[in-house]
């Protein structure tokens, strides 16, 4: 009966310490979903997304509850999103942007906020979303991918494309 005493008491020690615990610092808890790492999304990428021949990767990304992967061909963007199980493969004719600077422009939208993902020229040191509200949103630059998070739904949004001199390379609505 002693030994029952110790063992209920040292129970409600460990339980009030570890409710504590969780309530101070959200780590891990046990039935909660933890983000994925990068080495798991890059083992189900591998698993789930064709890479076709010339396939020159750009990023991998955790964006809500899907991973997106993108990447370029000499003539294709190809975006490939997957999340639970199921994903969804995209080829978008988007060849060199050459004298463009930016070509193939693909949008990934949620209720209250899109993702846009495209093709970069090599010289395109800075790339800005100028939405219809007036914020000016940085995309970032992944080689020859940008990935911009807008906060806002957008159809056509006005870019400009600098150089690593700060030379306006275009600005253009698209």
């Amino acid at each position: 009966m002693r030994n029952t005493g110790y063992l209920l008491g040292i129970l409600g020690v460990v339980t009030a310490l570890t409710w504590a615990h969780d309530e101070a610092d959200p780590l891990v808890v046990a039935g909660t979903p933890v983000p994925l790492s990068i080495e798991s999304m890059r083992v189900i990428a591998d698993d789930r997304c064709e890479r076709p021949p010339g396939y020159r990767f750009g990023t991998l990304q955790r964006l809500r509850d899907s991973v997106v992967e993108a990447g370029v061909t000499a003539d294709q963007m190809i975006v490939c999103t997957f999340h639970g199980d199921g994903f969804t493969m995209t080829k978008g004719e988007a060849g060199p942007p050459g004298a463009r600077y930016v070509a193939g422009r693909m949008g990934l939208v949620w209720d209250d906020e899109s993702v846009e993902v495209g093709r970069i020229a090599p010289e395109v040191a800075v790339l800005e979303f100028v939405l219809p509200s007036g914020n000016v949103v940085k995309a970032e630059l992944y080689g020859e991918v940008f990935v911009c998070r807008v906060q806002e739904k957008i159809t056509a949004v006005r870019i400009r494309a600098y150089d690593a001199g700060g030379r306006l390379l275009r600005d253009e609505v698209i």
